[in-house]
C-alpha cells in the first residue's frame, strides 16, 4: 500500500521530488558532514568547504548545503561559484527565500540589476522578511535614483532593526538627495548614535551642514570624521573647505595640504588649493596647483575658470581668455561673461 501510495505521488507532484531518489543511509551522511562543515566555518573555511560539497556529494538535492556552501564561497571571495550554489538551492526549493536574498546580494555588484531587484522581491514575498533584505532592496533603488523607494525600504528595515546604522546613514542619503536636509542630519544624527565610530556619517552630515550653511556645525562634524579616521582625505578636504567659506585661509591651506600628502591624485583639491592660496596672494602657487588640477582632470570646467582668473591677476589675460574658452566649452556659464573682456 505505501509503495503504491508512494508512486502516484510521483506522477501527481513531479515537480515537488528530486531528480533522484536519496537514501537514508546517504541522507545521514550528508547530514554529518553539513555538520562537520558547520563546526569548521571558525577555524578554517576551505575544510568547510570541503565538508560541504561532500554533503552534496551524498545529497544532490540538499539546499541547506548549497546555501551554506555559497555563503563560505562568499567569504572566500568566489563570486561565481557563490552564485552557483545559490542558484541550485534554489532549483532545489523554488520557495527559499533566503537563497535568493544571498544570490541577490552575491550580484550587488554586477550588471544583472533587474535580477538583483527581482531576487530581493522574491526574498521578501517568500517570507524571508529580515531587515537586510529591505535594506539592500533600498540600497539597490537608491543606486537607481529611486530616492522615495529606497526610503520606503529604509524604513522597513529600520523598524525590524532601530540599530540598523547603516540604513539611517543611507536613508539619510536619499532624503538629501530629495533635497530633505533636516531630515537627512536627522538620519546621520541617528547612524553616529548607533554606531559612534561611523566616521562617514559624521563627514556627510557636515556635508549637509555646508549646505544650508553652518559652516562651524560642519567643521564639528569633519573633525570627528578625521578622529575617527585620520587617512579620510575627503573629510580633510570638506573641513578645508568650511575653513575656507569662513575666511580662515591658512586653517584651509594646511587641510588641503593634508589631502595632497594622503592622496596625491584628488584632482578636486587642487583646485581648492589653488583658490586658497590666491586668497594668500601667493599666486605662482596658485597656479601650480591649478595646472596639477587640469593635468588630472583635462574637463575640469571648474578649475580652468579659477586659472584663468588668476593669470588675470598675473597680467596674462591672453592665457585667462583661453582658460575661460575652455571652461565655457565644457559649459562652466560662469566662464561666458568674462569671455567679453578677451573682445576689448
Amino acid at each position: 500500500m505505501h509503495l503504491f501510495s508512494f508512486l502516484t505521488l510521483i506522477l501527481l507532484f513531479p515537480k515537488l521530488l528530486p531528480a533522484q531518489e536519496i537514501s537514508l543511509k546517504n541522507k545521514k551522511e550528508a547530514q554529518y558532514a553539513y555538520n562537520k562543515g558547520i563546526q569548521s566555518i571558525d577555524d578554517n573555511l576551505w575544510v568547510a568547504l570541503e565538508y560541504f560539497s561532500a554533503a552534496l556529494d551524498y545529497n544532490p538535492m540538499y539546499d541547506l548545503a548549497y546555501l551554506t556552501r555559497g555563503k563560505v564561497n562568499l567569504e572566500l571571495k568566489n563570486l561565481n561559484e557563490a552564485i552557483q550554489d545559490f542558484t541550485m538551492a534554489i532549483e532545489v526549493n523554488s520557495s527559499f527565500g533566503e537563497a535568493y536574498f544571498y544570490r541577490a546580494y552575491a550580484r550587488m555588484n554586477d550588471s544583472a540589476e533587474e535580477i538583483v531587484h527581482s531576487d530581493l522581491s522574491s526574498a521578501l514575498q517568500l517570507g524571508y522578511k529580515q531587515a537586510h533584505v529591505y535594506y539592500y532592496r533600498g540600497l539597490y533603488k537608491l543606486l537607481q535614483d529611486d530616492y522615495t523607494g529606497a526610503i520606503i525600504d529604509f524604513t522597513e528595515a529600520i523598524q525590524l532593526d532601530e540599530d540598523y546604522a547603516m540604513a539611517y546613514h543611507d536613508r539619510g542619503t536619499a532624503k538629501r538627495l530629495l533635497g530633505d536636509y533636516q531630515g537627512a542630519i536627522y538620519d546621520y544624527r541617528q547612524a553616529v548614535n548607533n554606531q559612534p565610530d561611523f566616521a562617514q556619517a559624521y563627514s556627510n552630515m557636515g556635508s549637509v551642514k555646508i549646505h544650508l550653511g553652518d559652516y562651524q556645525g560642519a567643521i564639528d562634524d569633519y573633525t570627528v570624521a578625521i578622529r575617527l579616521d585620520t587617512s579620510y582625505y575627503r573629510a580633510y578636504n570638506n573641513r578645508g573647505s568650511a575653513k575656507y567659506h569662513l575666511g580662515d585661509y591658512n586653517g584651509a591651506l594646511e587641510d588641503f595640504r593634508r589631502v595632497v600628502q594622503l592622496k596625491d591624485d584628488f584632482f578636486l583639491v587642487y583646485n581648492n588649493l589653488g583658490n586658497t592660496l590666491t586668497k594668500l596672494n601667493n599666486t605662482s602657487e596658485a597656479i601650480e596647483a591649478l595646472d596639477k588640477a587640469v593635468e588630472l582632470s583635462d574637463d575640469y570646467g571648474e578649475a580652468l575658470l579659477n586659472r584663468g582668473f588668476v593669470k588675470e591677476l598675473m597680467g596674462d589675460l591672453n592665457g585667462a581668455c583661453e582658460d575661460w574658452t575652455r571652461a565655457a566649452d565644457l559649459g562652466v556659464e560662469e566662464a561666458v561673461q568674462y569671455l567679453s573682456e578677451c573682445e576689448q
